[in-house]
């Protein structure tokens, strides 16, 4: 059982850091490139928001309880 919670931990703390860096991409779309009709900036700021903030908390809540 110990070695489950280990592991999940693991896969938490990665998925903080990829989400983290995912998160810093769609902000530098955000700063740098124009906006399209299908990925404007609103639909880069609103995915970081509902997304990526979202999982970024679970996770942490996971971590926190372990």
């Amino acid at each position: 059982m110990g070695k489950d919670r280990k592991h999940m931990k693991k896969v938490r703390e990665k998925r903080i850091k990829s989400v983290g860096r995912q998160v810093e991409k769609h902000e530098d779309k955000i700063e740098k490139e124009k906006g399209r009709l299908d990925t404007t900036k609103a639909y880069w700021r609103k995915e970081i928001d509902e997304k990526f903030s979202k999982q970024i908390e679970e996770d942490e809540e996971y971590l926190g309880e372990n």
